[in-house]
């Protein structure tokens, strides 16, 4: 459940009759298909065009069945191997995973992997899309070691078929440096970050929207291995430079102001990181809709920093607000969702509402533990927050036993020395 916003990663190709570099910044940079003028609604072309539209805006629901009917239309029309069939597969594994569906996405990309491998070979940059977009999936399910050797084979291959400073290359080489840092081993993920920065800087300059995502995530990952002032440094640098270069409403500006105030938060200057946040917040509103995901998250975050501060009732609105519309777009069972009910019932724990705290931690767990697994970093802090309460209310026992399944899934996921593994160790021998 980290504060920072990791920022965006590498998914793709989209469009499999289009392989272009793609910037870190996120979304593809191949140019999206513009639809006949007169296509008749089943044009798959169209299908696609709406979908991706309806995705981008993070209208989830109304963009899957565009997305399975574009792939249907393909099957029928092209075959089940044909390229764009495969790029159709593609899109609507990316949707799921956006939707919390990892399962079903994992399965897709899985299939679509297989396929490409036989049609195109195992080095095609389609195939490797789909190898990075698997790992993306296994990532999110906290199978980290899984998710490296991936991203590893992605990056090497593509390193070595298309140069080191490949768009796609890039891209890679930025998911690979994320996993490492998921895993703790920040030299590994720091060396990775500052080669990334490095070729950004040379060959598209340093005022490059790719070039400012690669310092981001290297700062990102500064606050993470404790070295905050380095990562605030950054954050400040990228964020001026995105204000008068893209303007201080442009999705990416909005998304570095979010992680400084993320960076305020975690030093503790609780009145910083509530100012930038409302700005945040009021700005994503705007620009992107009171419902879209990053908005939402913008939302839970002001709400943490409320806790934290001691605003418990604005908190809670904040926090049941944005769980409200999650549970209507997203559902009940998607990661974000089950990751603001444990915001929502930290909050109500801290107003010594314990009754309705535990009721929102069970249901927040059961379905953590279904979506990401036992051992997913996520999992683990919802754990960890739950047992602090268990304690508080002097209910020993049961805190305990939250301590133990934390260590245990912790073992699994998180190495020696990892902080949060060492936070958990504590915590668990707190009670010998």
């Amino acid at each position: 459940m980290s504060h920072v916003s990791i920022l965006r990663v590498f998914r793709a190709p989209i469009r499999a009759a289009l392989v272009t570099a793609v910037l870190l910044s996120g979304l593809p940079s191949c140019s999206r298909p513009q639809p006949p003028v007169r296509a008749a609604p089943t044009d798959p072309v169209l299908l696609e065009s709406q979908a991706l539209q309806l995705q981008e805006k993070g209208d989830f629901a109304a963009a899957e069945p565009l997305f399975r009917q574009c792939l249907l239309e393909r099957q029928r029309t092209l075959g089940p191997e044909h390229i764009d069939t495969l790029a159709a597969m593609n899109n609507l594994a990316n949707l799921l995973h956006d939707r919390g569906d990892n399962d079903t996405a994992g399965q897709l990309h899985t299939e679509c992997l297989e396929a490409r491998s036989r049609t195109l070979g195992p080095d095609h940059p389609h195939t490797l899309g789909s190898l990075n977009n698997l790992g993306l999936v296994l990532r999110d399910k906290g199978d980290l070691a899984a998710a490296e050797m991936l991203y590893r084979r992605a990056w090497e291959t593509m390193k070595n078929s298309a140069g080191p400073d490949d768009g796609d290359t890039l891209a890679m080489l930025n998911n690979l440096a994320n996993v490492l840092s998921d895993q703790g081993q920040y030299a590994a993920a720091e060396s990775l970050n500052r080669q990334l920065v490095e070729s950004l800087d040379r060959t598209l300059g340093p005022e490059h929207p790719a070039t400012l995502a690669g310092k981001g995530n290297l700062a990102n990952l500064l606050l993470r291995k404790g070295d905050p002032w380095a990562a605030g440094s950054l954050y400040q640098t990228c964020l001026a430079i995105r204000e008068r270069t893209q303007g201080k409403e442009h999705p990416e500006t909005l998304l570095a102001l979010n992680n400084l105030a993320a960076f305020h938060l975690e030093t503790g200057n609780l009145v910083e990181s509530e100012r930038l946040y409302r700005l945040c917040a009021a700005a994503r509103t705007k620009t992107l809709g009171a419902e879209h995901p990053e908005t939402l998250s913008t939302t839970e975050n002001l709400a943490r920093v409320l806790r934290k501060s001691g605003s418990l009732s604005e908190a809670e609105t904040l926090a049941r607000s944005a769980l409200t519309t999650r549970e209507r777009i997203l559902g009940d069972a998607h990661p974000d969702t089950l990751d603001n009910m444990a915001t929502l019932a930290g909050i109500l724990g801290d107003k010594g509402d314990a009754a309705a705290a535990d009721v929102l931690y069970e249901k927040a767990l059961d379905g953590l533990r279904q979506s990401l697994g036992t051992a997913h970093p996520t999992t683990l802090t919802v754990l960890y927050e739950y047992s602090l309460l268990k304690r508080s209310e002097r209910l020993e026992q049961a805190a305990r036993r939250l301590a133990y399944d934390l260590m245990a899934g912790a073992r699994r996921t998180l190495p020696a020395g990892h902080p949060d593994r060492v936070k958990y160790e504590q915590h668990l021998e707190s009670f010998r």
